[in-house]
């Protein structure tokens, strides 16, 4: 093992153990560090510097990766630099000349229930699943990727969410029953008593991130809605129960917010409808 995987290795050990980081967090940092490793070809942090810091940010500008993410991938870089330079170890990055990209407002989207309907009517059945248990939950992409079969307890979900909250979601029947023919599919090729996530690969592992997002924006793509990203079905699920008539409060349990402002930042159930409610009120 190079010296660089063992520094990530020790970091993300340390994450979890100390600072009792999620798995979904710890698996995303991980994600994010080995890609940093792969870009950059460092093989020890005592040798990253600015010039090999700066390599990392254009491959991703040159992937057009938004600005927004690469300010987090850096976040999660120098969270590890901090680390090992608050050990004693010296690493000659100057964290104080690394400046945040500007960001654009970004314009959050929601899918209606026939748009939803219509990309999982051009899905294959697994990636319907996929797509059909983040809208009637809300669930996040990272927590899908985890989600184990243990998980479940009827139509009840009960899983560790963002920031180790035990999280309980629901699903409908017709969906659950979907979820059995698919376990059911699964046994003819695998043991059902070694499998542990829903969605694992063929060695049993959950599924990347990068993977399922690759597999749920295909059916989107031919529904004719372009631009998709995953967390837009989290603003769906939001704004969905919104139209249907819960109030906010209701809809920040059942997303597992912690606060009613981070709710109000999912819901969309009023745009398009500024001049009838202007008429109706004034």
């Amino acid at each position: 093992m190079r010296k660089i995987e063992k520094q990530i290795k020790e970091y993300l050990d340390y994450c979890e153990k100390v600072r009792a980081m999620s798995p979904t967090t710890i698996y995303a940092k991980n994600s994010i560090l080995y890609r940093f490793m792969a870009v950059t070809k460092i093989d020890n942090l005592r040798n990253l510097t600015n010039e090999v810091f700066n390599v990392w940010i254009a491959k991703l500008t040159s992937e057009n990766v938004a600005a927004r993410s690469i300010n987090t991938y850096n976040t999660t870089v120098i969270a590890m630099v901090r680390y090992y330079q608050s050990s004693g170890i010296h690493i000659p990055l100057q964290l104080s000349t690394i400046r945040k990209l500007p960001e654009q407002v970004t314009r959050r989207h929601f899918y209606t229930d026939t748009e939803i309907q219509a990309a999982i009517l051009r899905a294959d059945f697994e990636t319907g699943l996929m797509i059909e248990i983040m809208f009637e939950t809300g669930m996040r992409i990272a927590e899908l990727t985890h989600l184990k079969i243990s998980d479940f307890s009827g139509r009840k979900i009960q899983f560790i969410g963002k920031g180790r909250k035990l999280r309980e979601v629901y699903i409908r029947q017709g969906t659950l029953d979907k979820i059995k023919v698919f376990l059911h599919e699964k046994t003819k090729s695998r043991d059902l008593e070694k499998m542990d996530y829903l969605f694992a690969t063929l060695n049993g592992e959950p599924p990347t991130v990068a993977t399922i997002r690759k597999h749920l924006r295909k059916p989107f793509l031919l529904a004719g809605l372009e631009n998709f990203y995953p967390h837009a079905l989290r603003h769906s699920f939001a704004t969905h129960l919104q139209l249907k008539g819960a109030s906010v409060a209701e809809i920040k349990e059942m997303m597992g917010h912690e606060s009613i402002a981070t709710t109000e930042r999912y819901l969309h159930g009023f745009e398009g409808r500024l001049k009838e409610l202007f008429d109706k009120y004034r």
